[in-house]
């Protein structure tokens, strides 16, 4: 990948995760990238376009820092492991909420959009249910677990300020699905 291509992605990625998609323009990103818009236009085309191989950069790196850090564990340790990635990501001063979230909030009618954030969620999905494939209920704690995932990602922004309170709602879920697992 050539370098100023990464530049302008990773700057972009930046901006849009703090600020939201549509509170970044296009001559921001230049700036702050140091690049011409000449130059971001010649590899992105527009804007939408930017934003879409923005997530699909973010994805990939996602997919592979997952998969390693659940790499030759067993069930249960991989199942856990999972929930501390997701949530070691989520107690980062930076965090933000999830990108594919926002994404799908506010970009709701671009089709490909729709496709690859329903994408990442399933890798997710179905990395879980890989992992349960021997357990009875299989289906129905896979749905559970994505479904505290999620909601433990907006948890991580509501509760940030109350930490008492947030370390409760850790500490349950993590218990619940320890006991689940068993």
């Amino acid at each position: 990948m050539k370098k100023t291509y990464r530049l302008i992605a990773d700057t972009a990625e930046q901006l849009f995760y703090q600020k939201g998609f549509g509170n970044v323009g296009v001559d921001e990103i230049r700036d702050q990238s140091g690049c011409s818009k000449t130059t971001l236009y010649k590899h992105f085309g527009n804007k939408d376009n930017l934003i879409f191989e923005v997530l699909k950069l973010r994805d990939l790196r996602f997919k592979q820092e997952l998969t390693e850090a659940i790499a030759d564990l067993d069930q249960q340790q991989s199942i856990i492991q999972i929930l501390k990635w997701h949530l070691d990501w989520y107690n980062q001063d930076n965090f933000n909420g999830c990108l594919f979230v926002r994404a799908r909030e506010e970009i709701h009618n671009d089709n490909a959009i729709k496709e690859l954030v329903m994408e990442h969620k399933e890798f997710i999905r179905n990395l879980i249910r890989d992992k349960l494939r021997q357990h009875p209920q299989n289906e129905a704690i896979t749905n559970q677990l994505m479904v505290i995932l999620e909601g433990l990602s907006n948890i991580s922004l509501i509760y940030k300020d109350n930490k008492l309170l947030y370390d409760e709602i850790i500490k349950n879920s993590f218990n619940w699905v320890s006991e689940i697992l068993l």
